[in-house]
């Protein structure tokens, strides 16, 4: 399947109200990530000062920037083919849904750029990688003076909790809000993100495949 055909494909899904697998895929997985990263940090932060703690914080800075590719590649698909049309966008759920999906997207990049100027002005020479395979080099803060370091940490460091907290926040609304769609308005909101059948109409590109004769077209 190349590129054209896996955008029709998944405009199938979109035109029967779904997300595509590969939506789907990217939304749960990074939201797996990003649930493991707010508690991984908290448990991190109350660690003591030590060799563990510093391991730590690299395995939490690496899947970061693992985080932040799948965000970029979450971003140039969504690109591509849009989403479902499940909400009314001009509506105040629809602004405040839309709201809460920038800042989502901007913390896939403000937090792991955040810990890398962090880590990056740490003394030390741990190396860091996306997803253990890509080598990511230490920004060059090292030809910075040790009071102009310890600033940008200071503000990294700002920046990086009043983003965890933001994030922290938007989560649990962001989810009750798609359960209050589904229980009170009855719209496809959360379903749309959990059926992965896609389509059923004969014809439409990203139809489930027939398993015998032709299926007969709905009567209404």
């Amino acid at each position: 399947m190349n590129l054209v055909q896996a955008i029709e494909w998944a405009e199938g899904h979109h035109r029967r109200g779904l997300y595509s697998p590969i939506g789907v895929a990217f939304h749960w997985v990074m939201a797996a990530l990003m649930i493991f990263q707010l508690g991984y940090g908290w448990w991190l932060g109350r660690l003591p000062v030590g060799g563990d703690k510093l391991l730590g914080y690299q395995t939490h800075a690496e899947v970061g920037l693992t985080l932040m590719v799948l965000g970029s590649l979450r971003f140039l698909w969504r690109s591509q083919i849009g989403t479902p049309e499940n909400v009314d966008e001009d509506s105040l759920s629809g602004k405040a849904s839309h709201a809460v999906e920038v800042w989502f997207y901007f913390s896939f990049f403000a937090l792991p750029i955040s810990g890398w100027v962090m880590w990056s002005t740490l003394p030390g020479d741990l190396p860091l990688s996306i997803a253990g395979v890509i080598p990511v080099p230490n920004l060059p803060f090292h030809q910075l003076s040790e009071q102009l370091q310890f600033t940008l940490m200071q503000g990294a460091a700002t920046a990086h909790l009043w983003i965890v907290w933001i994030t922290a926040l938007s989560i649990p609304g962001h989810a009750g809000a798609a359960v209050l769609h589904y229980v009170f308005k009855r719209d496809r909101v959360l379903p749309s993100m959990l059926d992965l059948n896609g389509p059923d109409q004969p014809g439409v590109v990203g139809s489930a495949t027939d398993s015998g004769s032709a299926r007969e077209p709905r009567r209404h």
